[in-house]
């Protein structure tokens, strides 16, 4: 009794320690539990692992945790916690590690039992079986009779290795047959069960599902009773596969009583089954135990086989020979020749060759020249896969026969080398020579090519065109210089095979090399001409050029149709050239030019540009339906503006519209507006004229009329360019503010007389001639916007917005970064631009203090914050205008398409507060004032909402430092379990909890914290001092909540009410970390060390766990100036 009076003191001793389990981070398993999920899906397979792995770490607790989480059909998502517990099970399965998947088992079986609600378990069943040891069968036994539960128990104990004790125990307990647990006795088979399995089949009536399952497990585990039972019920079938499957369950215990040894019984059963049945499966069947069981009387029941009258039945007596083919066993078989029919003879032949039975070789050749046709085919087809000399000569004897077409066939898939009998051959007959030409290209002989290349000459014409077709399959580099004697010379209708042959043998080069050998031969021809083919086919740099070259001599057409051949990414760009240039030529280059664009590895806007290149070329409307059908593909908004502007062309009509309406109806982003709902509604004009001769068109109509009901109002409109709504830019906000009025005046004056002389527009472009530096706005102003815009310049160009930084354009580093960035980024990540003088796409979306900015289809600019370089170090202007920025290099802008998002909320002191001196630390709009993690923490309308987009990663804390002061702000969870934090008096990038202090912000109310610590609720300090605990509404809801920080007293209070009122110092009794030094400390609640809790000053920081979380209204006062000794 002392002795456990002793453990259990020990063990009151450990429990809160334990209970309160930390990982290396000091995360308790509720915390670790509710990041996971936070961070699930992971975007990446190592981000994945790490978080399996983590949650793996919690183990049986943090399973248990999991599985509480599950609620009901109908009572919210199970989705992120189903998909977390099947994760990990799968997880700690695949790595085999023993303990975490004991871990992970044990918490399954825990919480099976207290889990409430039958789905849920079933599920929590079927993640056991995934990964259940012997162990858990009696966790599957326990439900393997519930309604609900027992076909997930009882897949569960099949799947689990050394279940079969459980199984017959539950089979003795039943009250009658059972089709689950005969199943299972099917798949785990245990002495006993047969036994039982008969009494069912005896003494109760079964349906035919149950009497199968029955079956199945007597011919599983069952001996010889259970063989007369099944054998009488296949019998009483007629041994047909009828409902209930005893046939199939009778084979099945002869052949597990043949694996058994119990062969005399199978042996007798399967005579009596081959003698009574007439199918032919049951015959081969009982033929197959036949060969298994009695070894001695295998060739006598093969050779009886093949006697027999049923030809399906000869020909699986002899798939089944394979397995026990021998010299003897052929011979036997061969020996009963003279007693087979021509049609056995030849199932004889085929299986021989199947064989590769080289020691019969000589009944296979003999029966070459058997009368019956398909048997002399099936010697010629056998003879090739027997192989050796005697075949081959054989095999080559009748290339000029009746069976030569059987005989190419056969040698081109030759069991064995054929090269010399094949160049041997080439000096035989006529017919012989030609088909051996035929079998060297096939299997591409090269050392025959001075037979081939002598063969040319040949006087019989079918030979001589043999070899020139041969040619191109086995030369190499070494014909290179006589292929090109022959292609100077030849006659036209052999050129293109020489040419063939040239290209063929030099392809095992180097690129350049070809280039290089080619070259040199075509310098020097009278028909260079010739050699383009060969050319165009290295897809070098060189071999383009020297083709452009020759297409603008004298052989234009040659140059032309060899530059169609080329397979190189830059090939699109010659040939819009010469469509540009060329219009004879323009439809057969823009259809290769089409193709290639196609195939090229490019974003979809730059596909758009390359298809657009070509539409603008005026092509003919067959070229210019087959672009636009390959328009259908680029789901962005300019390639939809594109496919528009063919709507009124009758020729191209229905292609654009087809094109119109799936880019709207699978574009990468949302579409709205007039601009779209106007293509829309022609296209559904065009659609209804096309249904009355077409009625699929009908289906069309509808589904564009269904889009337009669903469209957006707002969406991408153009901006104007005429510019007399377009205004000269004076300077930028913050000068003008600081010019007097006169300077103002003539800066006006100036800057007017600059956009008369430098700005024009034409044809829907806007133009900047270039010179002296100019800017023009747009109409308006905008705060929150995305636009689309067509920019083209050979130097350096830019476009201010909101009337302050500059998205820059060209350059050396490329288009799209903030240039005027001196914190944040101000490169792109990557130089997207295309070639100079080409026109780049840009699409822009600004938000709050963020710019996305795409060139060409690829982001070079993510969520950076704008920075205000009229201003520096205050925030961005809210609001301003789009600016085209000339900067003295040529620059032309086309296709402005803008569209307007939604205004931003925007933040304000009460005038009791302005009054009291508190300042805004976040408007709604701006992270100025904030540093860090700025990439993952961002504005979203009106909030600072937490994020796992970006990739980012750490904290986000305030620009400035804070001793005394109080906070103020609101925070609402949007998803369940969210885990944050609020930093006081912290450095940067460290645990705030320990180095500073911190305030949880915690949805405490969720199911996955309901062990929760008190020190770890809502309000608590961290470790310190808990909080009172309060109830929150609904996800969604915002609280207002207030931190007071005055000295050593923290005052919180949510929603009106405090919830912590208490003196850090107090709390830990002075000592906020162990006297002695170690990690342990006994005044503090977590028992852990804070070093930095009696910080004097720091930062304030927003400290996540992951997404689900927003912030709005932030704003403090300082009460650093009127605090005195930190009192």
């Amino acid at each position: 009794m002392k002795k456990r009076a002793i453990l259990l003191f020990w063990f009151l001793c450990l429990l809160p320690f334990a209970a309160g389990a930390q990982d290396g981070r000091q995360r308790t398993v509720e915390t670790v539990v509710a990041d996971v999920l936070a961070q699930l899906p992971a975007g990446q397979t190592a981000d994945y692992r790490t978080l399996m792995d983590e949650l793996a770490a919690t183990g049986t607790e943090g399973i248990r945790i999991l599985a509480g989480m599950l609620v009901p059909a109908g009572q919210g998502s199970d989705a992120a916690v189903e998909y977390a517990l099947s994760g990990v099970v799968h997880h700690v399965t695949e790595q085999e590690s023993g303990e975490a998947r004991d871990a992970v088992r044990q918490g399954l079986a825990q919480s099976i039992d207290t889990c409430p609600d039958p789905a849920d378990r079933a599920f929590l069943i079927s993640l056991l079986a995934c990964c259940s040891t012997a162990e858990d069968a009696a966790v599957f036994a326990k439900y393997a009779e519930d309604g609900q539960l027992a076909d997930a128990a009882v897949r569960g104990l099949i799947a689990t290795p050394g279940s079969e004790p459980a199984i017959l125990e539950l089979m003795q307990q039943s009250d009658g047959p059972s089709a689950r647990l005969a199943h299972a006795a099917a798949k785990r088979p245990s002495e006993g069960a047969e036994e039982i399995l008969l009494a069912w089949l005896a003494d109760y009536p079964t349906d035919d599902t149950t009497r199968e399952a029955i079956y199945a497990a007597l011919a599983a585990c069952g001996g010889r009773t259970s063989l007369r039972v099944l054998g009488d019920a296949a019998a009483a079938a007629d041994f047909d596969f009828a409902p209930g499957d005893a046939t199939g369950a009778f084979l099945d215990l002869l052949n597990n009583l043949a694996e058994r040894g119990d062969t005399k019984v199978v042996q007798r059963a399967a005579r009596a089954l081959a003698k009574e049945s007439v199918r032919t499966n049951i015959r081969t069947a009982a033929l197959k135990l036949l060969l298994r069981t009695s070894p001695e009387q295998r060739t006598e029941l093969l050779l009886a086989a093949l006697g027999d009258n049923d030809r399906a039945y000869r020909c699986a007596a002899l798939t089944l020979a394979a397995d026990y083919t021998d010299e003897a066993l052929c011979a036997a078989i061969v020996g009963e020749w003279p007693k087979l029919t021509a049609e056995a003879r030849t199932d004889v032949v085929n299986w021989l060759g199947d064989r590769h039975a080289a020691s019969q070789t000589a009944t296979v050749l003999a029966a070459i020249d058997a009368s019956d046709p398909g048997l002399a085919a099936a010697a010629v087809r056998a003879a090739g896969r027997l192989g050796g000399q005697e075949a081959l000569e054989a095999l080559i004897g009748r290339l000029n026969g009746p069976l030569a077409e059987e005989a190419v066939a056969a040698l081109a898939s030759f069991n064995g080398q054929v090269d010399d009998g094949l160049v041997a051959a080439l000096d035989a007959d006529p017919v012989t020579q030609a088909n051996a030409l035929r079998l060297v290209a096939r299997r591409r002989i090269t050392r025959a090519a001075d037979r081939v290349f002598a063969l040319l000459d040949a006087p019989d014409a079918a030979v001589s065109e043999a070899a020139y077709r041969a040619l191109a399959s086995i030369a190499a580099p070494a014909d290179v210089d006589r292929l090109s004697r022959l292609l100077d010379t030849a006659d036209a209708a052999h050129a293109g095979q020489l040419s063939a042959a040239l290209t063929h043998a030099v392809r095992t080069l180097a690129p350049e090399k070809q280039y290089e050998t080619v070259y040199a031969r075509m310098s020097a021809s009278p028909r260079p001409e010739r050699y383009y083919p060969t050319l165009a086919q290295t897809g070098t740099q060189q071999a383009i050029d020297c083709l452009v070259e020759n297409f603008a001599g004298s052989r234009r057409a040659e140059a032309f149709d060899a530059l169609l051949r080329v397979d190189a990414p830059q090939i699109a760009g010659v040939l819009y050239t010469i469509a540009a240039g060329n219009p004879d030529l323009a439809d057969r280059a823009l259809t290769r030019y089409t193709a290639c664009v196609a195939a090229l590895d490019a974003t979809p806007v730059r596909k758009y540009q390359l298809y657009r290149q070509a539409l603008e070329l005026n092509p003919s409307p067959k070229i210019a339906v087959g672009i636009l059908r390959k328009l259908e593909g680029i789901r962005e908004f300019p390639a939809l503006v594109l496919a528009g502007r063919y709507l009124d062309d009758e020729a191209t009509a229905h292609a654009a519209a087809a094109a119109v309406k799936t880019i709207a109806a699978k574009s990468a982003r949302p579409l709205g507006g007039d601009t779209v709902r106007a293509l829309l509604e022609k296209s559904r004009d065009i659609y209804r004229e096309w249904a009355k001769s077409d009625a699929d068109a009908g289906y069309a109509v509808d589904e564009l009329t269904l889009m337009l009901s669903k469209l957006p109002a707002e969406g991408f409109a153009a901006v104007a360019t005429d510019l007399a709504q377009w205004s000269a830019v004076t300077a930028d906000p913050a000068r003008r503010a600081t010019m007097k009025a006169a300077a103002l005046k003539r800066a006006e004056a100036a800057a007017a007389k600059a956009m008369q002389q430098s700005w024009t527009t034409a044809d829907g472009t806007i133009a900047y001639a270039g010179g002296e530096p100019s800017t023009i706005a747009a109409p308006g102003t905008y705060e929150n916007f995305e636009f689309w815009i067509d920019c083209r310049t050979r130097g350096a160009a830019g476009i201010a917005v909101r009337s302050t930084n500059r998205i820059g354009l060209g350059g050396d580093a490329g288009s799209g970064a903030l240039t005027g960035n001196r914190t944040h980024a101000s490169t792109p990540a990557v130089d997207a631009d295309n070639a100079d003088g080409e026109w780049n796409t840009l699409h822009v979306k600004i938000v709050d203090d963020r710019v996305t900015v795409e060139v060409n289809g690829r982001t070079v600019t993510e969520n950076v914050i704008l920075e205000n370089t009229c201003a520096p170090g205050e925030a961005a202007y809210a609001s301003g205008a789009i600016e085209l920025l000339g900067e003295g290099d040529a620059a032309e802008f086309r296709d402005f398409y803008l569209c307007e998002l939604p205004a931003t909320p925007v933040f304000e002191l009460s005038p009791e507060e302005r009054a009291e001196g508190y300042e805004v630390l976040f408007d709604g709009r701006s992270l100025h004032k904030w540093t860090g993690n700025t990439t993952n923490y961002v504005p979203q309308e009106g909030t600072i909402y937490v994020t796992a987009s970006y990739g980012g990663k750490g904290n986000l804390y305030t620009v400035e430092e804070y001793g005394d002061f109080i906070l103020r702000f609101e925070f609402r969870f949007l998803r369940e379990g969210v885990n944050n934090g609020i930093g006081l008096r912290t450095p940067m990038g460290v645990d705030a909890a320990y180095h500073g202090m911190e305030i949880q912000i915690l949805d405490h109310d969720a199911p996955i914290y309901k062990n929760l610590r008190v020190y770890q609720q809502h309000g608590s300090v961290y470790g310190i001092i808990p909080a009172k605990r309060i109830k929150f509404g609904e996800l969604g809801t915002w609280n207002v909540e207030e931190i007071r920080a005055v000295g050593d007293r923290i005052t919180v209070t949510v929603n009106g009410e405090v919830i912590l009122d208490g003196d850090i110092r107090e709390a830990c009794q002075g000592h906020n970390v162990s006297e002695d030094g170690s990690k342990k400390n006994p005044y503090t609640v977590d028992h852990r060390n804070h070093p930095g809790l009696f910080n004097k000053k720091g930062h304030i920081g927003l400290l996540g766990h992951g997404a689900g979380i927003q912030f709005r209204n932030i704003r403090i006062k300082s009460l650093d100036a009127k605090t005195q000794n930190g009192k």
